[in-house]
């Protein structure tokens, strides 16, 4: 596959663990923003690095409301695809 098609490459191994084995082994484990903040500290961030189309701001707001941080502490900052400096 890799030779005729190397863009559909990863699609074909992927369809090839479902099929033997089970989709357990190509998705993603389920995010705990919850166990995130907990091995946080004051001196290291949180950090996302997230692919086209995924959006963790809502449920980052009601983390924050959650654990009690206040809108006060918490701060928002997009560096997407032409944010410049």
């Amino acid at each position: 596959m890799r030779v005729i098609r190397p863009d559909r490459a990863v699609n074909a191994i992927k369809n090839f663990i479902i099929d033997r084995m089970s989709d357990y082994y190509v998705k993603s484990p389920p995010l705990s923003f919850e166990k995130i903040y907990e091995q946080s500290t004051n001196k290291t961030p949180i950090v996302f690095i997230l692919s086209p189309g995924a959006d963790p701001l809502s449920d980052v707001q009601k983390l924050v409301e959650a654990v009690g941080l206040g809108q006060n502490k918490f701060r928002f900052l997009a560096l997407g695809q032409g944010m410049g400096e």
